[in-house]
């Protein structure tokens, strides 16, 4: 999937994916510029379960589908 940098603040960016703008953590881009569009490769884990998915504290480790669907879920709920 790809995702436009749009803006870096202190330790998040703020990407847009498919028209909409999510927060994300910045560390996840590396030397990415504002600007620049980055390829997101997904992987499926084999070991993940329900509890995992449910967990509202997304670990480091946690596929990224995983983080993207809880922001777009966090922001549908503060509207």
């Amino acid at each position: 999937m790809r995702v436009i940098i749009d803006r870096f603040e202190e330790d998040i960016a703020v990407v847009e994916l498919n028209g909409e703008m999510l927060n994300v953590p910045r560390a996840l881009f590396g030397e990415a510029k504002e600007g620049d569009t980055v390829e997101l490769t997904v992987l499926p884990r084999q070991e993940a379960t329900q509890d995992d998915a449910a967990d509202d504290n997304a670990s480091s480790d946690e596929p990224i589908s995983a983080l993207f669907k809880k922001l777009r879920n966090k922001r549908k709920r503060r509207k």
